[in-house]
């Protein structure tokens, strides 16, 4: 269980980290596939483990009843042939036997807490595991959905800042004062055009009344 949760605290801290930045969502999920993975494997070694050391106390609770069997089957012999200081023997390594076994099975009952912890924690890593699998392409689409949309949205309030809204309107009244020169300019060559067609037409209109004047003075 202490396995399960170091693992935990590994993944949470990975998590957290890549959630932060978002740089890569499909380098993140794998980061925790491999750590799960790797986890796991771990909890299955240390069930291991744990399943040899029950195997061995389990052996031993075997190996120490036969010896009190056979401690009370010497004791019994012994009263019967009237040695009470061997019945006393057998009885006390009987007594000392019996200790052992107690103190056995109470670790073999420890181990077999140990190992129902250890198939709850390999029991939940299979499933999480699984269910990242599973859900790995969905995750890593959604992801890269939201980074695209937090960018959007950075780059909309960025648009939005008052910086920005300065600059754009000093690039407006730009424009619209070269916009006013070039009108400026096509108005000054519009009036000097228009100007020589007046002068051309005052020309000829005095060139016309001298002739006419002209005309009057002869006759």
């Amino acid at each position: 269980m202490k396995t399960f949760k170091r693992f935990k605290n590994i993944v949470n801290s990975n998590l957290n980290s890549a959630l932060d930045s978002l740089e890569d969502p499909a380098k993140m999920i794998k980061l925790m596939i491999n750590d799960l993975e790797e986890t796991l494997s771990q909890v299955k070694k240390t069930k291991a483990s744990h399943l040899r050391e029950k195997s061995i106390l389990e052996k031993d609770i075997s190996d120490l009843k036969l010896r009190i069997e056979r401690w009370e089957s010497r004791a019994k012999l012994a009263v019967e042939k009237g040695k009470d200081d061997l019945a006393r023997e057998a009885l006390n390594e009987k007594r000392a036997c019996e200790i052992r076994i107690n103190k056995t099975l109470e670790d073999l009952k420890s181990y077999e807490s140990i190992l129902m912890s250890d198939d709850e924690s390999v029991a939940q890593l299979a499933t999480k595991l699984k269910e990242i699998k599973d859900k790995q392409a969905s995750l890593v689409r959604r992801a890269q959905t939201a980074k695209t949309k937090k960018k959007v949205d950075s780059a909309i309030k960025v648009s939005e800042s008052f910086e920005i809204g300065e600059k754009f309107n000093e690039l407006e009244a730009r424009i619209e004062q070269m916009e006013n020169e070039v009108n400026l300019e096509h108005s000054s060559s519009l009036n000097e055009f228009e100007k020589l067609e007046i002068d051309s037409e005052i020309e000829a209109e005095l060139e016309k009344l001298k002739k006419s004047s002209s005309k009057k003075v002869e006759k």
